[in-house]
């Protein structure tokens, strides 16, 4: 599934054209976007909804947001009752217990702990095993160079800005007043997390493109989109299960 965004003008219309939503721009031939291929519908600018295409994406779990001119969010439709969102009031449910910010806390200790051994091992380190964090991160320190020192912090930003997508996409907001009431920044943590399975090539990285640092970090990204993709979804589906098992 993936994003529709809608630039509307005036006399831009959704209608629910089942199983599909038809978009209607004056001048244009009518385009036709199956619901079944569509995580969310962003609209900006002047974008006329009929109430069944609404009540249809409600249904089948997308959400939808309209924004401003200026790209500032002015408004939300949001489903009920799917699994996605049932995930997030999980979270929510947890955070607001005495301990759950320790138990969060500890899951991603956790979590951390396997996407660092996972670094050790592919770079071939005998003892994959049993190295710490720490000195894993006094290697890094020592190898990286300062241009690679550079490289990491733009990827660490690009996964960033992926996952502010990827997690609203799943039903985690970075709005959500309840978890931002006990500073947690889901997206930030995340990107750290599998910025370790990034280590291996960023050591490799090409230092002639000084000039070009983030074109040379976003052509990374790009090249392995797919597995961070696929290491998301598995990641997503450990804290699914860790939420689960403390509900």
């Amino acid at each position: 599934m993936r994003p529709l965004y809608i630039d509307g003008v005036p006399g831009c219309r959704v209608v629910l054209d089942e199983p599909a939503l038809r978009i209607s721009v004056p001048d244009k031939a009518d385009q036709l976007f199956p619901l079944s291929r569509i995580s969310r519908v962003v609209c900006k600018g002047v974008v006329e909804w009929s109430m069944s295409a609404m009540l249809a994406c409600a249904d089948a779990g997308i959400n939808l947001v309209f924004l401003h001119k200026n790209g500032d969010i002015r408004a939300r439709w949001l489903s009920v009752g799917t699994e996605r969102q049932s995930l997030s009031q999980r979270l929510v449910d947890l955070l607001a217990r005495a301990d759950g910010v320790q138990r969060y806390e500890n899951w991603y200790l956790s979590m951390q702990k396997l996407a660092a051994r996972s670094f050790a091992r592919k770079v071939g380190i005998a003892d994959w095993r049993e190295v710490s964090i720490v000195d894993l991160q006094k290697m890094l320190a020592v190898h990286l160079s300062e241009a690679r020192q550079q490289h990491a912090k733009l990827m660490l930003s690009i996964l960033h800005s992926e996952l502010l997508v990827l997690l609203e996409d799943s039903g985690f907001g970075s709005d959500e007043e309840a978890i931002l009431s006990n500073q947690l920044d889901l997206p930030a943590d995340l990107s750290k997390l599998l910025l370790w399975d990034f280590y291996p090539a960023l050591l490799k990285a090409d230092n002639s493109q000084v000039d070009k640092p983030f074109e040379l970090m976003a052509r990374l990204y790009q090249q392995r989109e797919d597995q961070f993709y696929l290491l998301f979804k598995s990641t997503l589906s450990k804290l699914q299960q860790f939420l689960l098992a403390v509900s």
